[in-house]
């Protein structure tokens, strides 16, 4: 009888174990993304990962592919394309999931679409037959909500990482971006203090750069370390061109 008990309260309270465990994700995901700790999230994902196995959360599930969309990133950035291919892989799994599980939701469509985004950047062979795939996404995406963040996020990027001859234009991906930072601006991401307003923010403030609008870019720079002055990196690295 003890045992059944024992086993009735903990189902019971997982769902709040689990929100808990979600809170605690996302608050060291920030903290590694803001002391530019990104190699820490390979080891959250892998948590993250693991935990979903077990409980099958659909938040966990959606958390976890935005996880692996930060970090395939950065391994982009820092051109491991080894190690962002192998967890490509993974992601695109998952998010195979997540898309089963929200049928046409325009945020997970955008999410699918920088996945095969970044499948083009490890092998840009593969644009020929993957850009199609990836505009689909993306333009179903928008079109069906282009007041959410990451549809404008990847409307962008879809313009500013695309080569010239494809139709890329890194002065076309700036309104999009733009509208992107508008709307976290009055999210619940900067309230809560997400990865994703800082990211957001600083590529805007990239694109205003590479078109050399310095004179944009550096109040946004200047604002990111007002909202986190912990950001050491965006200070040295980036503000540091501004005086």
């Amino acid at each position: 009888m003890r045992i059944v008990v024992f086993c009735l309260l903990l189902f019971a309270s997982f769902p709040v174990l689990l929100g808990q465990n979600l809170r605690d994700y996302n608050d060291r995901m920030y903290q590694a993304y803001v002391n530019n700790e990104f190699p820490l999230w390979k080891e959250i994902i892998a948590e993250m990962d693991q935990e979903y196995e077990i409980s099958n959360d659909k938040a966990l599930l959606y958390d976890l592919c935005f996880a692996w969309y930060g970090y395939i990133g950065y391994l982009l950035n820092e051109e491991d394309n080894k190690a962002a291919k192998k967890e490509l892989k993974k992601a695109e799994n998952r998010a195979e999931e997540l898309e089963a599980l929200y049928s046409g939701r325009h945020d997970v469509l955008a999410l699918r679409g920088a996945f095969v985004g970044y499948r083009i950047v490890i092998s840009k062979f593969s644009a020929l037959y993957l850009s199609r795939r990836a505009l689909k996404y993306i333009h179903t995406a928008y079109e069906s909500a282009d007041t959410y963040f990451n549809c404008n996020i990847e409307m962008g990027s879809r313009y500013y990482y695309v080569p010239r001859f494809l139709g890329g234009s890194k002065q076309k991906a700036i309104p999009y971006y733009e509208k992107a930072v508008e709307l976290l601006e009055s999210s619940s991401l900067k309230t809560e203090r997400s990865w994703l307003y800082i990211n957001g923010v600083l590529m805007l403030a990239n694109a205003y750069k590479e078109t050399d609008r310095l004179d944009l870019a550096c109040p946004l720079w200047k604002e990111l370390l007002e909202y986190e002055p912990e950001a050491q990196w965006i200070r040295e690295n980036m503000y540091s061109k501004c005086k």
